[in-house]
């Protein structure tokens, strides 16, 4: 049933319709007790009778209501009312991925902003013992500021250890995949199948981005998320899809079989592709085993390209299909080589030439670092807080300007090392930058 604006479900009282998908209506919606915006999910009275259907509907308000964090939706409310089931959830005010980067330019800072702050909602997600399993664009929301926010922990398991938390029986059939619409009702190219979770050997989750092993309905964990992630950064970088079919069995298979389509391209620095050359790897043995992991070399990462001012190239969101090509697999001694080493289940990022350009300045650096530290130490009258000023760049060529910035974020984080010493951020003081403002005006307006 269909809500009119101005209907009123507890107290709730509905705006507008915001969408349709499987599971029901979503409304934006008004709390006349707190006089905020909310959405509200519906789960009509004639659905609410398939229990496969409620036990999801409850599922996700569970999953979700157990996870305090800013890139993760919150759920206020479920209820019932006059036999229509709901969810009131913080209203999101922006576009899914997919909408998104359809009509925005992604360039690879904003990429990996995007992709650390999702990484970071998995992990607390992974920590609580949930495995979201659904991990795709249409699930995953942007603000106009860049937050981005995880949805729909509809065929989330729950209640399960960190790391390991999953449970389907590999030995069972597999169940047909329906290509007529997905968990959502709203992408008929990325199917869903929705099938008890307690059903042994059931294909749960989203065909285009379904890890092996949740292709065939083997038991699944955390690292299943990071091979969903991986298929989403791939398609971020890249405008299409690592494993590509006419039909959600066509690409299940290609899943399963075949290789991602090579990372080729010169513009995409080569510690990312390899990055998400591990997220993609068949036996999740091989992949990130925690996606702590992932978010350290993802932050190392955009840090690396920032200092090197390499995120002026554009991704382009739409390219042109490959022509189909054999490639030469990945052999077992290359794939060995590539994970050896790698205790702390991070890669390595190789700096490029020009980052060892930067070892002089960082040692000089250091060096001030280590005096200002000493002075401070030594100081009868300790310093509590300090702000580090944008370094001017005097040369006069904008094209080195990222030195003098990287320049000062070092300093800032070298002191920042300091116990006891508040070290001013960089967005505090980087808004001095290029201005002629007094020291003690400064100091004042930082409380330095």
């Amino acid at each position: 049933m269909k809500l009119e604006k101005g209907t009123t479900i507890s107290h709730y009282k509905i705006l507008s319709g915001i969408g349709k998908g499987g599971m029901g209506e979503v409304y934006l919606a008004k709390d006349t007790k707190l006089n905020r915006n909310v959405a509200i999910k519906t789960l009509p009275k004639d659905l609410a009778d398939d229990i496969e259907r409620m036990h999801r509907f409850v599922r996700e308000a569970q999953s979700a209501s157990a996870l305090n964090h800013p890139n993760i939706i919150t759920i206020y409310e479920i209820g019932e009312f006059e036999g229509t089931h709901f969810i009131a959830t913080e209203f999101i005010d922006g576009k899914t991925l997919s909408e998104y980067t359809k009509s925005t330019r992604l360039n690879f800072k904003f990429a990996l902003e995007i992709a650390v702050q999702v990484a970071s909602a998995l992990d607390e997600a992974h920590v609580a013992g949930i495995v979201h399993r659904d991990i795709k664009p249409d699930n995953i929301m942007v603000r106009d500021n860049g937050l981005v926010k995880i949805l729909d922990f509809g065929i989330a398991k729950l209640s399960e250890p960190p790391v390991l938390a999953g449970g389907l029986n590999p030995n069972d059939s597999i169940d047909h995949v329906d290509p007529s619409t997905d968990a959502d009702g709203s992408d008929p190219e990325a199917a869903t199948a929705i099938q008890s979770v307690t059903t042994p050997g059931m294909i749960i989750g989203t065909a285009n981005y379904m890890s092996p092993e949740q292709a065939k309905g083997q038991e699944v964990d955390a690292r299943t998320d990071i091979f969903s992630f991986g298929v989403l950064l791939y398609e971020m970088i890249t405008g299409h899809l690592p494993f590509e079919g006419e039909t959600p069995m066509e690409i299940i298979a290609a899943i399963i079989n075949k290789e991602p389509k090579p990372l080729s391209d010169s513009e995409i620095p080569a510690d990312l592709q390899k990055i998400i050359s591990k997220t993609l790897r068949k036996d999740r043995d091989k992949r990130y085993q925690t996606i702590k992991g992932l978010v350290a070399d993802l932050k190392e990462l955009k840090q690396d390209l920032e200092i090197k001012d390499g995120l002026d190239k554009t991704i382009r969101p739409e390219q042109e299909e490959q022509d189909t090509q054999v490639f030469k697999a990945t052999t077992e001694e290359e794939e060995q080589q590539t994970i050896a080493a790698e205790t702390d289940d991070s890669i390595p990022i190789i700096k490029s030439g020009l980052g060892k350009a930067f070892v002089g300045v960082i040692a000089v650096l250091l060096v001030a670092a280590v005096g200002l530290g000493y002075w401070y130490f030594s100081s009868s009258k300790q310093i509590e807080s300090i702000a580090v000023m944008p370094f001017v760049n005097e040369s006069g060529d904008k094209d080195v300007e990222y030195l003098s910035d990287g320049m000062t974020e070092t300093l800032i984080s070298s002191l920042s090392n300091i116990p006891n010493l508040s070290v001013k951020a960089r967005s505090s003081v980087f808004r001095y930058k290029g201005k002629e403002v007094e020291p003690k005006r400064v100091g004042g307006e930082l409380n330095v």
